[in-house]
């Protein structure tokens, strides 16, 4: 075999002859330069819509927040406020001694029926 073996100079001219024949080969499309720009391009434009739905997201979970916290802090208000701190009736007081867990539980399901709603937007 090393007698029929292609003769291969020792300088650097075979390299030169075989990356000169290589780049005269055609280029399949999907190996230009041109998909990378698309495909910079494209990579741009969906980091651009995630920012944005970012951006919303954050503002909607801002407003939800603050708009919880209104809500509750009127619940609290209003048992507080509006509620005796005598009853004159047991099914008063019974409301009177439980209300902080009413006004908890109404709150929290202020909380969760927000929460769900934007959950159902979102998905």
């Amino acid at each position: 075999m090393q007698d029929h073996r292609i003769p291969v100079p020792k300088d650097d001219r075979f390299m030169d002859e075989l990356v000169r024949q290589i780049d005269l080969l055609p280029v399949p499309a999907s190996l230009s330069g041109r998909d990378e720009e698309k495909l910079n391009e494209s990579l741009r434009i969906v980091g651009l819509i995630r920012a944005t739905f970012r951006r919303r997201y954050r503002r909607q979970a801002l407003l939800l927040v603050l708009a919880d916290i209104a809500i509750c802090t009127a619940i609290f208000l209003i048992g507080h406020l509006l509620l005796p701190a005598t009853a004159s009736s047991p099914v008063l007081e019974l409301i009177i001694t439980w209300r902080y867990l009413l006004m908890g539980l109404m709150s929290l399901s202020v909380v969760i029926a927000s929460s769900r709603s934007v959950w159902r937007s979102n998905i």
